[in-house]
Order: C-alpha cells, then structure tokens, then sequence
C-alpha cells in the first residue's frame, strides 16, 4: 500500500512567522490527510524543544517522520572540511534515530574548487560507506537523491547509479520525479534504471521557462513532469512504501492553500493508475 507524506522544508518561514506555527502545520498536515512528514535534521540539532515538540505533535496527531533529508556535503576532500561534514553526518544521524525515521536521505553534496566530478562522486562514496554499518545497525537506510542543484556530480541516472554500486548497492535511492530535467533527462525514461536502488520517492512538478535551467517550479499536476506515468509505474511494479509531495509555494500561498489540494492531487494519480 502507498503512503503519503508531505516534505515540509518550504513552510520553515511561514512556521517561524506571525502567521504560523509548528502546531498549525500538524493541524493542516493532519487535515489534509498526510500519513507521514519529512524535514530536515538541521532544524533539530541543538534544539531539544522543537524535537519534543515534534515527537508530542506526531504521537498526537498519529503521523510518523518516515524520511529525514540530512544536509552534508560529502564530495569535499580538505581534511578539515571534511570532519565537519562528517560531523554534520553523525548528529544527523542520532536525530533521525530519535525521530524513529526508517530512511536516511543524504542531500547536498556539490563540487569544490580542485574537485573533477569523477573525484567528487568517490568522495561521496566512501563518506556513505563510512556510515552504512551504523546507519544498519540502527534499522534505517542510507539513501540519495538525483540533486538537481549539482547536475555535474549527483543527479544523472549514470552518476546516481555509479555512487551507488561504489558502495556496494548498500546505499540505496530516493527517485526525484523532476530533478532529472536538470540534466536533460525524464523522470519515466530512467525509472526501469534505477526501480531496484529506490526506497523512496519525491512528486514534484516544473513549468518549462526561457531561463537557463529550461524551467521552473510550479503547482503540482500542472506542470510538464510526467508524474502520472510515474505513479503507473510504481503501481505495476507492487512498491509498498512512501511517496512525498514537494511543493513549490506559488503567489505567497502557505500550507493551507497548498497541501490539501496538492496531496489530494497526489493521492489521485495513484487511485487512477
């Protein structure tokens, strides 16, 4: 059976605003039909209230925290560089374990200056490696993503794929429906590639533009991402786990003019399929 989450890193300042509220997102979230959330673990790291808060909020409201997005940049070869970033790995690691998260999705990871992206793709390797016993030792999974914000070094099928088997398949994928369009490529076009090394997926849509990237971030189910054909393909292949919404905010809307109709939008292309 799938399940559904809402990735919820977008609504930070409206949370942190006169006009919301931690408590008010539970509430939309709730309401809106969410199983399930995903944050980032920087929000909690040295914030004990907020990661109370958290586990009170999700008990009370039955949601869980499946997937947690722990931000290191792992293709760093400077020493001191990295024992910071491996630092980051390690408290974000303990949050998700506090969290009762089954899925570790490490983002972030971008090219520094000296670093070819061959180099930089072994580097996130063997950082990943470094932590996949602990990670399976806890009960979780150890994944990334295709990062459009790094098209040269993480988000091809071929440079996903290559990170992976350097690890021995031990890290596994999140399958990001949009961010191939930063390297040319299609979401439905790699699935067969990649349906084996997925634990996870991110719905998300672009509106194609004239700038650079070739598109923009637009309402969900609108946009040119193929999302439907995805949702098809998930379906026929019996995946029995979550999927999460990625919303892109349009004309100062928040969550409540955003979730409910995206979700549902979401869950749609599932019961059509």
């Amino acid at each position: 059976m799938i399940k559904y989450a809402v990735m919820i890193f977008m609504y930070n300042d409206w949370v942190n605003s006169d006009n919301g509220s931690h408590e008010e997102l539970f509430k939309i979230l709730t309401e809106a039909g969410a199983e399930g959330i995903e944050a980032f673990t920087s929000y909690f790291i040295n914030n004990d209230e907020l990661l109370k808060l958290y586990q009170k909020a999700m008990k009370d409201n039955g949601i869980t925290m499946p997937v947690m997005d722990l931000i290191s940049n792992l293709a760093c070869a400077d020493k001191n560089m990295r024992n910071e970033e491996y630092e980051k790995m390690r408290r974000g690691i303990d949050i998700c374990d506090a969290m009762n998260s089954d899925i570790i999705h490490v983002a972030g990871c971008s090219l520094v200056e000296g670093i070819t992206p061959h180099d930089g793709r072994m580097l996130i390797a063997e950082g990943l490696s470094a932590f996949v016993d602990d990670v399976e030792k806890r009960g979780m999974v150890l994944a990334i993503e295709d990062y459009d914000p790094s098209p040269t070094l993480i988000c091809s099928a071929a440079d996903c794929l290559d990170i992976l088997r350097q690890t021995d398949d031990r890290v596994k994928f999140v399958f990001d429906t949009g961010n191939f369009e930063a390297v040319g490529e299609h979401a439905e076009n790699n699935f067969g590639q990649l349906i084996d090394q997925t634990c996870h997926f991110h719905f998300k849509d672009f509106e194609a533009d004239n700038s650079t990237t070739g598109y923009h971030g637009t309402y969900f189910g609108q946009g040119i991402v193929k999302n439907q054909k995805i949702a098809q393909a998930i379906i026929n292949t019996g995946y029995n786990g979550w999927v999460a919404l990625e919303s892109y905010l349009q004309n100062g809307n928040g969550p409540a003019e955003t979730i409910p109709e995206e979700l549902t939008i979401l869950k749609s292309m599932f019961c059509m399929s």
